[in-house]
């Protein structure tokens, strides 16, 4: 079997795992996206979007960093490309637990206060995705 054969036979492995593992959690109210090593989401559950405030479509396929979103800190500072949680990831090669992100919604035209924390998939060294989840925590910054 040639080296470019058994590369697909990966490849499409990999994306079958990542559709198993995407319908296992698809029934949670916990967001999970997956990213690819440019910040980029390539999958997500339902939660995910919905907890965003985009549609699917909007989700994926767009940078993770979107200044549309409008995402801030507990202080009402705005974050920085640095702060975003799967940015770190990828730069650092370690998770990222318990970023609080606010999040203005422009299908809802609200915001959202989200706990992130976010993972890397490493393979031979390397950064191959960012499993990335969604926490809705507003209720703790209600009075």
């Amino acid at each position: 079997m040639t080296a470019h054969l058994e590369i697909e036979k990966l490849n499409t492995a990999f994306q079958e795992s990542e559709e198993s593992f995407l319908n296992l959690v698809e029934g949670l109210d916990i967001g999970v996206g997956i990213y690819n090593p440019n910040a980029t989401p390539i999958a997500c559950n339902s939660a995910a979007y919905e907890l965003l405030g985009l549609s699917k479509e909007q989700f994926l396929g767009n940078s993770a960093m979107d200044p549309y979103w409008k995402v801030i800190h507990e202080d009402g500072s705005k974050f920085e490309t640095y702060d975003f949680p799967i940015i770190d990831v990828i730069t650092n090669y370690k998770p990222k637990l318990g970023v609080i992100m606010g999040v203005s919604r422009p299908l809802k035209n609200d915001q959202v206060w989200l706990e992130v924390n976010a993972h890397p998939i490493l393979e031979v060294g390397s950064i191959i995705r960012v499993i990335c989840t969604y926490k809705d925590v507003t209720n703790r910054f209600i009075s």
